[in-house]
This record gives structure tokens, sequence and C-alpha cells, in this order.
């Protein structure tokens, strides 16, 4: 089995509410939470993982995001342009997840059945995460649940915090590296100790449902050797993993 390495790529970062993240707790805590993509090194394929989020959208909406640096640039400190990606994989739809994707010309986009279903047509509750614009033009490779990319990529379906999220298993020198398909940090998946006997994960604060969502999380923590939360922001400085 060959194994690869993971390079995170930090695209913006917004101050916000712990609560924001961890279902039920944490309330008043600030913290910096990161966005990101991730190049998956190794492969023939060139693999990025999500496509980052939309500066312009968040202003807007009065989310006082900072932009660290654009996709080009993120990738070019890798040696990488756009154009050079094969293959993304879209861990779910949200905004800030999938916005620049159609500046990865060449690039297949990876994505779970459900989710580009719910997508295209939001309920409202989700109409301000599911922008039907950053879905056109791109090129689809739909799959329906648990599926192989290319040899020591997978993708866990893991639902809940989106209709048809999916998580990326990579193998790695260390194990299995599970970057977790839904928007989480740490905590989520190591909750204080007096909680672990009884809930051992902690569902994302933003889901479609909440049970799907622990037990998504639950799945990832039981998978991985290395779990990857799509915001933690221990990657802003970490250049590889593991």
């Amino acid at each position: 089995m060959k194994s690869f390495v993971v390079r995170p790529i930090p695209l913006f970062e917004i101050v916000l509410d712990k609560s924001n993240m961890t279902y039920r707790m944490n309330a008043g805590q600030p913290m910096t939470m990161p966005g990101y993509v991730w190049f998956i090194e190794g492969p023939k394929e060139k693999i990025l993982v999500d496509a980052g989020g939309d500066m312009a959208l968040f202003h807007s909406r009065g989310i006082p995001a900072k932009e660290l640096q654009t996709l080009e640039q993120g990738l070019g400190k890798l040696g990488l342009k756009p154009e050079d990606i094969d293959i993304l994989i879209a861990t779910h739809l949200h905004h800030d997840h999938i916005a620049h994707a159609r500046e990865l010309r060449r690039a297949k986009v990876i994505v779970q059945k459900k989710e580009l279903e719910f997508s295209r047509n939001p309920h409202p509750m989700f109409s301000r995460v599911c922008i039907k614009e950053h879905l056109d033009g791109l090129k689809f490779e739909v799959v329906d649940g648990d599926a192989h990319v290319v040899e020591g990529v997978d993708l866990l379906f893991t639902p809940g915090h989106a209709a048809g999220g999916q998580s990326v298993v990579v193998q790695t020198a260390k194990g299995k590296v599970v970057i977790a398909g839904m928007c989480t940090i740490r905590d989520n998946f190591d909750p204080p100790a007096d909680m672990i006997p009884l809930l051992p994960v902690i569902a994302p604060a933003i889901h479609i449902n909440v049970i799907e969502a622990y037990e998504s999380a639950l799945r990832i923590k039981n998978t991985a050797d290395i779990i990857v939360p799509l915001h933690a922001p221990e990657y802003l400085e970490q250049k590889s993993i593991p």
C-alpha cells in the first residue's frame, strides 16, 4: 500500500464563538476558525479536498472573515497551479468549501449523490450556505455512499452536518488520516474526559440532522489513526499531516 501526506492550505479565518462548532457547548468562548483546502501529496493524480470560501459572500452577510491567501497563492506554495488539479473531492457543498471549484478548470469534482441533489434545491434553512451558482459548470462525478478514489485514498459517507457529507481516508506512513467531512474542530472528537463514557464525540453545532452528525463523527473517530477536523486552528502552522 502506498503512503501519502496531506498538505493543509489555509485560505481564510473567522473569529467566532466556539459554540458555533460544538453542539450545546462552549458558549461565550471566542475562537479563530480557519478555512482550508487540503492537497493529497503522493498519488499520480493531483487531488485536492475542498475548494475554499467566498470572501465577498462572507462580508455581505456581516461575517468578519479575513483572507489569508487565495487558492492560487496557496497552491503556488506547493509548486502547483489551479489547472494542475485532476480531482477535487468535495466534502460537502456549503459555500465555504466549494466557492472556488471553477478555478480548478480540469478537475472532476467527486460529490455524494444526496449532497448534490440537496444543494441544487436546498431547503430554505440552508439556502444561505448552499449557493447553486457555485455548482454551475462543474464536472461532477457522483458517488453514493462509501467509495474508492485511487489506491490509498477512499471516501466515507458521513452525513448529518450536510445532507451528503463525505470524509476522506488517506493512507500515510502513520496510518489512516481522515479528513473529516463536516465543519468541526478538535473538541468535537476530543470532548472533556467526564463526557467520554457517554458521549465520545460532540456533534457539530451546524447540522441538518444532529443524530446522523453524531454517528458520522463517531464513525470518523473509530476509523482514523489521525483525525483532521476541517476547521482546526492547529493547521494554520502545520505544513504536513503526518
